[in-house]
């Protein structure tokens, strides 16, 4: 069996997470975590999750019983989420990261266009404008446009460009299927204040 290179990634979790983890020793997310946490705007987390999901798995085998991923960055700063808190400092085999660029993402929460170049995104506002769409996630949500509907959701596979091997310019985000306690080095009781 070949052994995976470890590397050290940081995730913020709530309290709750980090109490259930050193009780059950394993953890993967849930659909319903999700609609709890987000309510009323899951949906559109949802979207972009689901989005996640289908093309992460071709890249890292996901367990059967993890259904979205838990999110983690390369050093605590970027980990941070905001809020309250506990930063967990990881130190897990590099074959089980999920590595892509958090900008690209961040479009992706916001259900946009993730642009070629500066004039693919300036053809690409002008199509709004004819159809007098004046947001990405009006397409995005709505059961109208299914050809530029197609052509966003294709946008997002850019997000996974490059080769999975770790964290550079581009790919500062990681995302792992699943929290197990032997990965875990340090809990750190977070808050903004700690690391700026």
């Amino acid at each position: 069996m070949i052994m995976s290179t470890k590397i050290e990634i940081w995730t913020q979790q709530s309290k709750k997470v980090k109490d259930l983890l050193v009780k059950q020793q394993r953890l993967t997310v849930k659909k319903s975590y999700i609609e709890q946490k987000y309510g009323s705007e899951a949906k559109i987390f949802l979207t972009a999750y689901n989005f996640f999901v289908k093309e992460a798995k071709k890249i890292v085998e996901k367990p059967k019983d993890a259904e979205y991923p838990f999110w983690a960055a390369a050093d605590p700063q970027t980990a941070l989420s905001g809020g309250k808190g506990v930063l967990i400092k990881l130190k897990v085999p590099q074959n089980k990261v999920v590595f892509f660029d958090k900008k690209k993402w961040n479009k992706i929460l916001n259900l946009s266009y993730i642009a070629d170049d500066q004039e693919d995104l300036k053809k690409h506002k002008e199509t709004l404008e004819k159809y007098g769409i004046n947001d990405d996630s009006e397409i995005i949500l709505s059961p109208h446009y299914p050809v530029l509907k197609n052509k966003i959701k294709k946008s997002w596979k850019k997000l996974f460009e490059g080769k999975n091997d770790g964290f550079n310019s581009e790919k500062k985000g990681a995302a792992i299927w699943e929290l197990r306690s032997e990965w875990v080095k340090e809990f750190v009781e977070s808050n903004l204040n700690n690391f700026l």
